[in-house]
C-alpha cells in the first residue's frame, strides 16, 4: 500500500455556481471523481485541535488521511490506502504509529461527512481542482470551491489569480476547510 507524507500547500476560494461553471468550461478537466469524506474525532475535539482525520472513499478504495496544521496554508499530510472504512478496524502498523505519535485514540468516531464531485486539471507546477460538495445528512447543502494545490515551489497566488481573473475574481481567503463546512451542516 502506498504512503504519502508531504507538506501540502493549497489556496482555495468559494465561488458561486456560475463562476464554477465558467472555470469548468474554460479548461479541459475531463470526468469528475466522486469522493466521500468521513471525518473522525473524539468527544473532546482533540483531533480538530491538531488538524483533521478522515477516511476518503473513492469507488471501492479507502484512503486514510491525517492532516496536522502548521500554519494558515501549510500542513503535514499523512496518507495511506487502507482496506477498511473505519478507524477501529485499522491494523496497519504505520498508521497505528501515527495515531499513537499524535495521541489519537482508536475510539474516535465519525462526526461529519461530505460528498464531493471533484474535477482535476494537472498544471506544470500545481493541480487545479473544482469541487462541488454536498453537506448534511441528506446532502442538501451545496457549495462550489476552486482549489489551487502546489506541486512545486512557485508564486502560487500570482498563478491562481491569473486563473481567477477569467471570472473577474482575485484570491481572497474565504473558504473554511471542508471539515469546518461539514461540521456546520453535521446535524442538518
Amino acid at each position: 500500500m502506498n504512503m504519502y507524507d508531504q507538506i501540502e500547500r493549497e489556496l482555495k476560494i468559494l465561488v458561486n455556481k456560475e463562476q464554477f461553471c465558467q472555470i469548468l468550461h474554460s479548461y479541459d478537466f475531463g470526468k469528475p471523481v466522486l469522493q466521500t469524506n468521513v471525518y473522525f474525532d473524539d468527544d473532546q475535539g482533540s483531533v480538530r485541535k491538531l488538524g483533521a482525520l478522515r477516511i476518503r472513499t473513492i469507488g471501492e478504495q479507502h484512503i486514510f488521511t491525517l492532516k496536522i496544521r502548521r500554519d494558515s496554508i501549510t500542513q503535514t499530510e499523512l496518507e495511506k490506502k487502507i482496506p477498511v472504512d473505519s478507524i477501529r478496524n485499522i491494523q496497519d502498523p504505520e498508521i497505528l504509529g501515527w495515531l499513537k505519535q499524535y495521541g489519537i485514540p482508536l475510539t474516535v468516531k465519525p462526526f461529519a461527512v461530505s460528498q464531493t464531485k471533484r474535477y482535476v486539471l494537472h498544471l506544470p507546477s500545481a493541480e487545479l481542482c473544482l469541487d462541488e460538495t454536498a453537506f448534511g445528512a441528506n446532502r442538501n447543502y451545496l457549495d462550489y470551491e476552486i482549489e489551487y494545490e502546489y506541486t512545486e515551489n512557485h508564486d502560487g497566488i500570482e498563478k491562481f489569480n491569473r486563473i481567477l481573473s477569467k471570472i473577474g475574481l482575485e484570491y481572497t481567503k474565504n473558504a473554511p476547510s471542508k471539515l469546518a463546512r461539514a461540521i456546520s451542516y453535521a446535524d442538518v
